[in-house]
């Protein structure tokens, strides 16, 4: 537990001194911000940390019917940002609502499989209230709209189905319909968004307008080299070519200004990370709590492998912060507090609730 929990801070020490970077060498604007909201995330830690996972159970649905109402209020009531409304604002402080609807719909589809028999899940009849749960959310979330989110709801509840005993085949079928409801989801995807899933076939066919994104980002990649230009070296993003350097694009700075090897060190913290969460998943003993573990760990993996796949150019660019290492607010909070009931399995805080 203490390799994984110094990993983390070192995750969350080195992404706050790239964002120092970034700004030319200034606490402001993103840096101090961070310190800020990593503390409120250490709040979130113990939050998920010391609380029963029998609480998460008992509430499970309760949690998800909030998170849902607060996604209906960010249509209502939500804060317009660069195009987009997915903010609430309270106080001084903006909520992201999709990212706690991330932890609520893990808690639910966890809450249900695990009260259903493996006789039970093989029926198609009892994923019409999964299938129903994950499409809500993952609808109001696209009209923000919210593209990253959006995927990665769909792929950890996708995850969490196929860990509970689903038959291939169901998963195939609906492949397929996934498929045939294309036409139909790209209808509902802004121009900006379809704009990156074209330019990721060919971003040089408009450098200056939607594939300006992944462009600079293969630059700022590429002249890092081996070792990197070095801390506040990095050209591309000390001159604001690269765009969202602080956010989606801070693998780049970070590609940028140390290298290969830089990279590298960071993917392999995150590696690090991943097997310590699931060794603490292969000792549990409860099923809720064993696909609580197993859900929070494949969505932290997403994050990463679909954030660094999108700043290479493996990926189209669909707006997805690097875990522990990004700025942000609710996304942080978010991954701390999964860390915290993750590493509550390891001390044994949690007890057995089902059988």
């Amino acid at each position: 537990m203490k390799l994984l929990f110094v990993v983390i801070l070192s995750i969350l020490t080195l992404g706050v001194f790239m964002l120092y970077s970034v700004a030319g060498g200034s606490l402001y604007p993103w840096a101090l911000r961070q310190i800020y909201r990593i503390i409120i995330g250490f709040i979130a830690f113990i939050v998920g940390y010391k609380i029963k996972i029998k609480f998460w159970y008992d509430y499970a649905w309760t949690i998800y019917m909030m998170c849902l109402a607060m996604l209906i209020a960010v249509i209502i009531l939500g804060k317009i940002s660069m195009g987009a409304q997915r903010w609430i604002a309270l106080f001084s402080f903006n909520i992201q609502p999709s990212e706690f609807m991330k932890i609520a719909i893990i808690f639910a589809l966890c809450k249900y499989f695990t009260n259903k028999t493996v006789a039970e899940i093989q029926y198609t009849f009892h994923l019409i209230i999964p299938i129903i749960a994950i499409s809500i959310p993952v609808i109001f979330v696209l009209m923000q709209p919210d593209l990253g989110t959006a995927v990665i709801i769909s792929l950890v509840s996708t995850s969490i189905i196929f860990a509970s005993g689903v038959q291939i085949w169901k998963f195939v079928v609906a492949l397929f319909a996934t498929a045939a409801s294309l036409p139909f989801i790209w209808r509902m995807l802004h121009q900006y968004q379809r704009d990156r899933v074209m330019m990721f076939l060919s971003p040089e066919s408009d450098p200056n307008g939607a594939g300006y994104h992944i462009i600079q980002s293969s630059i700022a990649l590429g002249s890092g080299g081996i070792f990197g230009k070095g801390f506040l070296n990095g050209t591309q993003c000390q001159l604001d070519f690269l765009p969202e350097k602080q956010t989606d694009f801070v693998f780049a700075s970070l590609g940028e200004e140390f290298g290969f090897i830089g990279c590298c060190t960071l993917i392999l913290l995150y590696i690090i990370v991943l097997i310590c969460n699931y060794n603490i998943m292969c000792k549990q003993r409860d099923r809720f709590l064993q696909l609580v573990i197993f859900s929070m760990n494949i969505m932290l993996f997403y994050c990463i492998f679909i954030n660094i796949s999108m700043v290479c150019g493996l990926l189209p660019v669909v707006g997805i912060p690097l875990p522990f290492f990004s700025y942000g607010g609710s996304f942080l909070v978010v991954a701390m507090f999964c860390q915290g009931i993750i590493m509550a399995g390891e001390q044994n805080k949690a007890p057995t609730i089902t059988h």
